[in-house]
């Protein structure tokens, strides 16, 4: 359970950082020189998405797939639609509300056995 915690907050962080850098990973080729660009922001959303993915290996190797995929994805659009609002001001309609509304009643109704 610890890790499976840990996954769901390194991936909410690796998002919250990547909209809070906002700028794009930048790659490219010129004057026969490889180049990218990267802010530090971006970089620290990096390594929390790195971290959030090796956690993720051991979760998916433990538990059953056919559970953790939606328990798990249901979690993380819940926060990141909480953060969205709370913290970058973005716009909430009653779709969002219905949406975070049926994301936690299938994670209630995954849990009855």
């Amino acid at each position: 359970m610890n890790n499976f915690i840990a996954y769901i907050f390194f991936t909410v962080l690796g998002l919250f950082m990547m909209k809070l850098s906002a700028q794009p990973i930048v790659l490219g080729f010129q004057n026969g020189a490889f180049f990218l660009n990267i802010s530090i922001k971006m970089m620290f959303a990096l390594l929390f998405y790195i971290t959030s993915f090796v956690l993720w290996t051991g979760i998916v190797v433990k538990n059953d797939l056919s559970f953790i995929v939606p328990f798990s994805s249901a979690i993380v659009n819940i926060l990141s639609v909480i953060i969205g609002v709370l913290i970058f001001h973005e716009y909430m309609n009653i779709y969002k509300v219905i949406g975070i509304a049926m994301a936690m009643s299938g994670v209630v109704l995954m849990n009855f056995k």
